[in-house]
């Protein structure tokens, strides 16, 4: 069943980076959501009164998924008409490849690729614009909460054995919390 009124939930956090200019100050951030896995998907799409039924369009998204991720491996970009397009690029080392090795021909591939990316570029044209900026017009903004990083440790100095949790306030609360701390 489709969302009558579908929101874009924001969170603030604060900069805590004493080294960045905006430290300090809140900036917005999406609420972490659950995320939807492909029979999720599945049944939300079922719900929109389609014409086939839940196994059918769970059939046609696996093998989408299993074809989308054959074809990049072998170097194909691939697009979504409506969507955008998922592109294979590759992430090399810092060594990078000398001149000298590559006319001896002895350099391996293997070697100085460091890892193999699958980037996204949302469709960008018309009334299929869904990028960034246009992306946003298609949502609904609301204001949830502040989102703030607990340190459940703050006697321990050494980095690695530090223990956080997050901790989302809803904005309202928040307001009220920081104003009791302020004037007592």
């Amino acid at each position: 069943m489709p969302v009558k009124n579908p929101q874009f939930e924001i969170n603030v956090r604060k900069n805590t980076n004493a080294n960045n200019p905006g430290y300090g100050k809140y900036y917005p951030k999406a609420k972490e959501k659950q995320t939807i896995s492909l029979r999720g998907l599945t049944n939300h799409m079922a719900g929109h009164n389609c014409i086939y039924g839940r196994d059918i369009i769970e059939g046609v998204l696996t093998k989408m998924s299993s074809c989308i991720t054959e074809l990049l491996s072998q170097g194909n970009p691939v697009k979504i008409d409506g969507l955008g397009t998922f592109v294979p690029t590759v992430e090399s080392t810092k060594e990078g490849i000398t001149r000298a090795a590559l006319l001896e021909g002895k350099w391996n591939a293997s070697t100085y690729v460091k890892a193999i990316h699958i980037r996204f570029r949302p469709e960008g044209t018309g009334d299929d614009d869904i990028t960034s900026r246009r992306f946003k017009e298609q949502c609904a903004l609301s204001t949830y909460g502040v989102e703030e990083k607990i340190d459940l440790t703050p006697d321990e100095s050494d980095p690695s054995k530090k223990k956080y949790i997050k901790k989302v306030t809803p904005l309202e609360d928040w307001i009220v919390e920081q104003s009791q701390q302020t004037n007592p």
